[in-house]
Order: C-alpha cells, then structure tokens, then sequence
C-alpha cells in the first residue's frame, strides 16, 4: 500500500487464504471503487504490520473456534491500533458463544427451548431430556462452527450417550438443545446489509442427516412477518453488544419453518458466508464497506 486510497484487511481462515469465491468477488469490487482490499490469515498475521489497514473485515474466519481466546485477542490488537473491525468485537464476543440463545429468548423471539452447561458440568443427559420433556435432543459446543462437535441423542439412547456427553463437557461449555424434525424439510437464511433485509436462500437436507447440506438455491423470497422476526433477532442481538442493526455491515439469520411458525436455528454475525455471488450482492456489501470508508 503505498498511495492514500483506503485499505481493507479481508480477515479469512488457513482453509481459505486467497478467500473464498463470495471473498474474492468482494475484494475485485472494492478494488473497482479504489480502494485496497488484501486476505489476511488472522491466525498467522502480525497484528504490528496491520496498522496501514484502515478496516477488517470478517470473513472465511472458519477456524476461529478452535482458538477464540487467540482470535479475540487478534481483534482486540487490531482495534487498538485504531483499524475498525467489522463486525465489531462487542458483537464477535456476544454471537460466539451459544448461550446468546437465552437472550433471544428471554426476548420472547421464536428459538428451540436450550440448555446451556458450563464446561466440568457433571449432570445426567437423559435427565435433561426427562425434565423438559423432550424425546430428541442435539448436543453441541457452546463455541463452535458448523456441525463440527454437533450430535443426536434420543431419551432412549440417553443414558448410553452419557459417557460421550460427560466427554463432551469435560472442557467447554455445552448447549442442549431440543431437537426439531423441521430441520429435515430445509434450513433458510436471510442475510442483511446494514441493517436492511439483502437477499436469501433455502438449504435443502438430506433427509437422513440434519447436518449434510445440498447446495443453497436462490431465489427464495420471505414474506414480511419473516422479514420482521428476523430483523427483530438482529434488534435484540445488537441491543446486547451496544449496537444498532444499521451499524453491521452484514448478518444472517437461519431459520426453519415450524408449525408454530418461523423457529430461528442460528445468528450468524461473525463469518458466515453470505451467498453473495448466487444472490447477485456483491456491490451491496461492497457500498456497505465503502461508505464506512469515506
């Protein structure tokens, strides 16, 4: 970087060191508007030699839970060598950890009923399911990305899950949630741009398997009151970490559709893929990064 035009670390992962191809769109879009945008490793950067870097964007971060503490700390130094972070930390720090669950649903918004354990917790996973009545029931870390670490468990298979469940707790914290047969017909996401409603898609699954995923398919268009709860979650997510929605340049919201309704699965506001490429947004995003630029 050797003129004045504004520079943007695009933060990724060591699975993705040239980016992914939603990053890469992104990065020859901001370049098109003049402004420099880079991968960066997070996990290999030297947070001394970022400085030049007016902003960093979180992107194919896929590994960071495998060291949050490490990751935290990298955008922690990023941020006090006065390069904004996006999403910014408050929100990174709220969004990784499982029990932001609790939050939304203390707000009264539509999410599976949870169990959230602390790591060494020493408590019967068939007594769970017993005590809030619930014949199925997925197991996963209270950090985590994907179905990495995720599993079923049943109130008949409970009591032979119990080593693998005490395994399980044994050094991170666990969140037991029920387990909602929807899951199977297909997951949805709706992503935002500052704040304001982008675009979605539909994950189709395979029926036998709640974590294998065939490719998204564009095009889906949410109705209105879907639209509202979504955007509600994100209220309610901002609202913990000290934000507003409009103050994100991007977030997600997967959700399934339930008998009672829209059933929100996961907030995505640290790296999820957008789907920016297949839904056509790349220069939305790219205007959102800009404008915090100029």
């Amino acid at each position: 970087m050797t003129d004045d035009s504004p520079a943007v670390a695009l933060l990724t992962g060591r699975d993705h060191p040239d980016l992914t191809e939603d990053g890469r769109a992104l990065a020859d879009e901001l370049k098109r508007r003049g402004i420099h945008a880079e991968p960066v490793v997070w996990s290999t950067a030297d947070v001394d030699r970022l400085g030049d870097y007016d902003a960093a964007l979180i992107r194919a971060c896929w590994d960071y839970h495998t060291d949050l503490d490490g990751f935290l700390s990298f955008l922690e130094a990023l941020s006090a060598s006065a390069v904004a972070v996006y999403n910014p930390l408050a929100v990174v720090r709220w969004n990784a950890h499982k029990s932001y669950y609790q939050d939304l649903a203390a707000a009264g918004l539509p999410v599976p009923p949870s169990v959230c354990l602390d790591a060494g917790t020493d408590t019967s996973l068939e007594g769970i399911l017993e005590a809030h009545g619930w014949a199925e029931a997925v197991v996963k870390p209270a950090v985590g990305a994907g179905s990495e670490g995720v599993w079923r468990t049943t109130l008949e298979t409970a009591a032979a899950d119990q080593q693998r469940f005490v395994a399980a707790c044994a050094d991170s914290d666990v969140v037991v949630q029920q387990y909602r047969p929807e899951i199977k017909h297909g997951e949805r996401s709706l992503v935002f741009v500052d704040g304001e409603y982008s675009h979605a898609w539909n994950d189709p699954t395979k029926p036998d398997d709640f974590s294998d995923f065939e490719p998204p398919a564009f095009g889906y268009e949410p109705d209105d009151k879907t639209r509202e709860t979504a955007r509600a979650v994100l209220d309610v997510a901002c609202e913990q970490a000290g934000y507003t929605p409009a103050d994100l340049p991007y977030a997600r919201v997967d959700y399934v559709d339930s008998d009672d309704g829209l059933l929100v699965l996961e907030v995505e506001l640290i790296e999820p893929n957008l789907g920016l490429v297949g839904a056509g947004a790349v220069e939305r995003l790219a205007e959102a990064v800009a404008k915090r630029l100029s």
